[in-house]
């Protein structure tokens, strides 16, 4: 009898035995972030039945369960995963997942994972500078300014490609980050497109782009009127015309254009106030102002001096002429 009872209990504990197997959960880890769309995955060995696995998150926004069942292979393993979702009605925060596996006679032990959840996608502030930017370098900063307090990286690219010290983890204290762009390796002018993308934790992304052209060529100016053999009479009005060609055709604006009536010497005498400014072809430009009797008292000779800068900073060559008046 006592030798009857010895089998059966060897033969129990060697069901037992065969029955236990172990869960072991990869993903996700301990501390780690979830975002919207998120795989539980983990491992179950010694199986030899088809297993239950249970997951649950609780946090903020309650609990969620889901239940699967896994069949093992050959080797009695099971190699799976459980797909977790978060959607932007989620609340983010602290969150704990439990993944616990059963089958019908044995429940592992139950894997805890103190986790963050994080459905908002990081924020671009301020880009700079803003799209449709003429620039000529050598080295253009591109100032970005995010909201994020997960940050995982940043990115600059130009169209499409990496640059050095494009990429960066961390954002001084008003959340933002430069990167320098230097475009002495592009051998002609244009249009490039520079793209920024600012990754969370949770792998939660945002991208932004900006259309920038690289414009390297300064303007061309003529004085058209008047000219030195114009005849100005000293007390009356009279039209001030100035001819602009630029030719990376049209970053040209009249906030560039200075014209100044100066004394013989030099000195500061009047500024032209413009009258119009309007495109009279590909890369070119009239610039008109006015110069009233009312408004000034011209000496007997003076100077138009005309300054241009495109929208890039390039700075044409000064132009003058010295008028006698009549």
């Amino acid at each position: 009898m006592l030798r009857f009872l010895m089998a059966i209990s060897v033969m129990l504990v060697a069901v037992a035995a065969q029955a236990a197997f172990t869960l072991t959960v990869t993903s996700p880890t301990e501390g780690g972030f979830l975002g919207f769309n998120n795989q539980v995955k983990f491992l179950i060995t010694n199986a030899t039945e088809e297993t239950t696995v249970r997951v649950t998150a609780a946090g903020p926004g309650g609990s969620t369960v889901i239940e699967q069942k896994f069949t093992p292979n050959v080797d009695n393993k099971i190699d799976g995963s459980i797909a977790l979702s978060f959607n932007e009605s989620s609340p983010s925060g602290a969150y704990t997942v439990t993944v616990e596996a059963f089958d019908s006679g044995f429940t592992a032990p139950p894997v805890v994972r103190n986790v963050t959840v994080d459905v908002l996608k990081p924020k671009i502030l301020e880009f700079n500078p803003v799209s449709g930017t003429a620039v000529k370098g050598p080295i253009v900063p591109i100032n970005v300014k995010v909201l994020e307090s997960n940050l995982k990286e940043w990115r600059v690219k130009i169209d499409g490609n990496d640059i050095p010290n494009n990429t960066g983890t961390t954002v001084d204290g008003s959340g933002s980050f430069q990167v320098d762009w230097n475009v002495t390796g592009f051998l002609t002018d244009g249009t490039h497109t520079v793209s920024i993308s600012v990754k969370d934790k949770s792998d939660n992304e945002t991208t932004q782009s900006v259309s920038l052209r690289i414009d390297r060529l300064a303007p061309t100016v003529s004085i058209t009127y008047p000219r030195t053999d114009s005849n100005i009479r000293p007390r009356s009005d009279f039209s001030v015309i100035i001819d602009i060609t630029d030719p990376n055709n049209g970053l040209i604006d009249f906030t560039g254009v200075d014209v100044i009536i100066r004394f013989p010497a030099g000195g500061y005498l009047y500024r032209v106030p413009r009258v119009s400014f309007q495109s009279t072809g590909s890369g070119t430009f009239r610039w008109t102002g006015r110069v009233r009797k009312d408004s000034i008292r011209l000496p007997s000779k003076f100077i138009v001096d005309v300054t241009v800068v495109d929208r890039a900073g390039n700075i044409a060559t000064q132009q003058q002429v010295t008028i006698s008046t009549r």
